[in-house]
């Protein structure tokens, strides 16, 4: 029913804008021919449409105001985000993921050890080895983080309700880049628990470089129980330490295999009138895969070769397998950041 009324609400006020706007260039120009001079419609409608525009107008400033006064008043009444969770209704999964991570990043910036802790439940600042794993924590931190533009958001929640008790969890996933340097946060919290407030807060909270996201997503694609009872991590590789490369969006471990390296339409060429990657005019090729990836929960084979570059930025051919090499199920290009799906490597021949 809110919704509803949101929506009604935004509809009758995009009407009065529009009307207001109609109305008051009516009015201006009439107000300029000859003819209506002394009359009073022009005016009229001047009027008239000013009090319509006014009023959406001053409405989205009122917004405004309210939404600043909120913000200052969540920094001065309460010196930690799951404060305000335990003392305001919040019912938005994105905005109480934003909360939290700025907040965690903003102390992480300063070097604030207690305003980060602050933000975790009660239950995980009093655990056994929280406080090493906050200097841990501390001692990897890349400053800075805190200026940058995070991409992504929620991922999932998971909402309880039962005859007036509340239960409101959730999670997210964000990326952005530093110095050139890709991150990846994920944050998992509960901000609103009417039986037990002592358990709101931050749960879980990893920030890893690209090198460590791809050694923590190759882990876990084969081991479900991969980093159980990690609830607070920052982890940070060298290129020294783990070759990896960001494709379509996501980390892989990458193998140099020294294959001949091919522009994605000889690469079109060669899978032309082939149906599995092992096929002995195909493997004979293309060699050895950069990436595998197989996750323990599906049935189908990932790999990742590598592409001529297109205008400086990387290219990489991904197939999907029904088996070790086998059937090839669809295959394209991707850059470090999608997947075109419009132009397909390969198709199979009807």
């Amino acid at each position: 029913m809110m919704f509803v009324a949101l929506v009604i609400a935004a509809v009758i006020l995009g009407g009065m804008l529009f009307i207001g706007m109609v109305l008051l260039i009516v009015g201006i120009v009439n107000r300029r021919k000859e003819q209506n001079k002394g009359k009073r419609f022009p005016t009229a409608c001047i009027v008239a449409g000013g009090v319509l525009l006014g009023v959406p107008v001053f409405l989205a400033a009122g917004l405004v105001v309210e939404s600043v006064i909120a913000a200052v008043r969540t920094t001065t009444e309460y010196e930690f985000v799951p404060d305000r969770w335990r003392n305001e209704w919040v019912t938005d999964d994105n905005q109480a993921a934003q909360e939290a991570v700025n907040a965690l990043l903003f102390s992480a910036d300063k070097g604030d050890r207690d305003g980060f802790a602050g933000n975790f439940t009660p239950a995980l600042q009093q655990s056994e080895g929280f406080n090493e794993a906050l200097d841990a924590f501390f001692a990897a931190y890349p400053v800075g983080l805190f200026q940058c533009e995070l991409e992504g958001g929620v991922y999932v929640g998971d909402d309880s309700y039962d005859a007036g008790h509340v239960v409101k969890e959730s999670s997210a996933d964000y990326q952005c880049r530093m110095n050139g340097e890709w991150y990846r946060i994920y944050i998992s919290f509960c901000y609103r628990n009417t039986d037990e407030p002592d358990e709101v807060g931050v749960q879980y909270f990893t920030l890893m470089n690209l090198g460590a996201a791809a050694v923590f997503d190759d882990g876990a694609s084969r081991d479900p129980h991969y980093g159980d009872g990690v609830y607070l991590l920052c982890d940070i590789r060298s290129p020294e330490e783990v070759d990896a490369r960001l494709i379509d969006g996501q980390p892989f471990l990458w193998i140099e295999t020294g294959s001949t390296v091919f522009t994605a339409e000889e690469m079109r060429d060669i899978l032309a009138g082939h149906e599995r990657l092992d096929d002995p005019e195909v493997s004979g090729k293309i060699g050895a895969a950069n990436v595998l990836e197989k996750r323990y929960n599906n049935t189908a084979y990932h790999y990742y070769y590598e592409l001529a570059s297109e205008n400086g930025e990387p290219r990489y051919a991904y197939f999907t397998t029904d088996s070790p090499f086998g059937k090839i199920l669809s295959a394209y290009v991707c850059t470090p950041d999608e997947t075109d799906y419009d132009k397909p490597l390969w198709e199979e021949e009807n």
